[in-house]
């Protein structure tokens, strides 16, 4: 065994168990203990993560790492078998990454590397110079320890795929959700030939979004999303004391974080219709089946997949009492421009085919930057002499959502949410003492914060 062959297969064995415990300590440092929150990790460990990712050594789970690690670095008989062992697991990973991630996940970039890296570690494992270096004078017999152990490695590759059957069979039995979700039913839109729509209808343009809006609808409300970049919801209904119908439009998902700061890092760079569509769609991931168990009945409810040209979707719908929902989120297939929104209507008000109607009407708008509001405030101020109050509204509404630190600009939006009924007089006074804020001295927002005041429900007043 003192030969330069010996020699130079020990220290490949070496090198390649260090790596194995030094993986072990990366797992325990970045996944175990900040999971208990003993350790807080801040630092950026992607370089060391692509490492592994390119090579088999991620096939090792944590126990297993320190158990074979250990064994190959002494040179233990079992240890060997123990190896070649974990690199039989790599179908049964392959298979994993599969069901939980869907097949965009299995990149030719990464799964060669780690595939040649498997049948390397064979080979190499396989040459007699290493097997001199375990020691290797009688035969391996799988009714052994070495046996078992080769055995239990194998099973548990198997753990994670064991797990999503639990989760499935649980939220089955606890919670009656379905064991596999069916595919959405795909319904495709056509885009409206004429640029006006049905008569009954109004195009508007609204926070980087074109829509027909009925023409009886006046907005409501416009509600920025604090501590969030440009995050806006909108909402216009039928004028009047009852509400028959609302539309409520957002540039914003319940799923955004969902998509971006976690299935979207391990999903890599796809788009957020393909996303969300894993998101609701994906039967093995144990995350999404507990998450969406727990969300409320309605997301039991068939979702629907629409489609219409350059943009792709989904709609759900459900019924509470005499009130109609229709929830959709509408992307860009080729950028990240999105609307979503929720429609409510009461029995007989909206029918299908008027939210159909809005549906396929819906064009995404190339992003406006803060220059362009001065444009729409004059518009609005224009369209406010001319009493097109729904146009005024939406043209204020764009100022606002492009500048929204401009006393003007909010003051005039905040103005013509009076122009129609039902008038919320509460989120007008809010929008007033934002004006005072942003402007102390603003003498119309007083005078109008002052007329309003006795109009104000009383637990609202000053």
């Amino acid at each position: 065994m003192g030969t330069k062959t010996d020699k130079k297969a020990i220290l490949v064995l070496r090198i390649y168990s260090l790596l194995i415990l030094l993986y072990a300590v990366f797992d325990i440092v970045t996944a175990i203990l900040p999971k208990f929150q003993i350790i807080t990790i801040k630092w950026n460990f992607d370089l060391i993560n692509y490492f592994f990712a390119f090579t088999g050594i991620f096939l090792y789970t944590t126990p297993v790492n320190i158990m074979v690690g250990y064994g190959l670095l002494r040179r233990r008989f079992w240890a060997r078998y123990g190896a070649m062992a974990a690199m039989l697991t790599f179908p049964v990973h392959l298979l994993t990454q599969f069901l939980w991630w869907g097949a965009q996940s299995l990149k030719d970039v990464v799964i060669v590397p780690q595939f040649l890296f498997v049948v390397l570690t064979f080979l190499f494992f396989s040459r007699r110079p290493v097997k001199a270096a375990f020691g290797e004078t009688r035969s391996f017999r799988f009714i052994s320890w070495h046996g078992l152990l080769a055995v239990l490695i194998i099973l548990i590759s198997f753990s994670w795929i064991l797990f999503s059957l639990y989760c499935k069979v649980h939220v089955a039995w606890k919670f009656g959700y379905p064991f596999f979700i069916d595919k959405p039913q795909v319904v495709t839109l056509e885009k409206p030939k004429g640029p006006d729509g049905p008569v009954q209808y109004q195009k508007v343009e609204l926070l980087n979004a074109s829509l027909f809006i009925p023409k009886e609808f006046s907005v409501g409300r416009l509600a920025r999303i604090e501590g969030k970049k440009r995050q806006w919801e909108i909402s216009l209904q039928n004028q009047g004391a009852h509400t028959k119908g609302f539309i409520i439009l957002r540039n914003h998902f319940p799923l955004d974080e969902l998509l971006d700061e976690t299935f979207g890092k391990m999903l890599g760079s796809r788009s957020k219709f393909d996303l969300e569509k894993y998101v609701r769609t994906n039967n093995w991931n144990p995350n999404l089946i507990v998450i969406r168990s727990l969300i409320s009945p309605k997301d039991r409810l068939e979702t629907k997949e629409i489609h219409r040209n350059d943009l792709g979707g989904f709609l759900k719908e459900w019924q509470t009492g005499d009130a109609f929902f229709w929830e959709f989120s509408v992307y860009h297939r080729e950028d990240p421009r999105a609307i979503g929104g929720t429609i409510m209507s009461v029995r007989g008000y909206l029918e299908e085919n008027d939210i159909l109607t809005i549906l396929s009407s819906i064009e995404l708008l190339k992003p406006e930057d803060s220059s362009r509001s001065e444009n729409h405030y004059q518009n609005g101020l224009k369209l406010y002499k001319q009493a097109d109050v729904l146009q005024t509204q939406v043209e204020f509404a764009n100022a606002y959502f492009l500048s929204p630190e401009n006393p003007d600009y909010l003051f005039m939006f905040a103005k013509s949410l009076l122009l129609r009924d039902p008038k919320d007089y509460n989120h007008v006074k809010n929008l007033l003492t934002n004006v005072l804020k942003l402007k102390p001295d603003h003498k119309d927002a007083q005078k109008l914060l002052k007329e309003i005041e006795p109009k104000l429900p009383k637990e609202t007043r000053k």
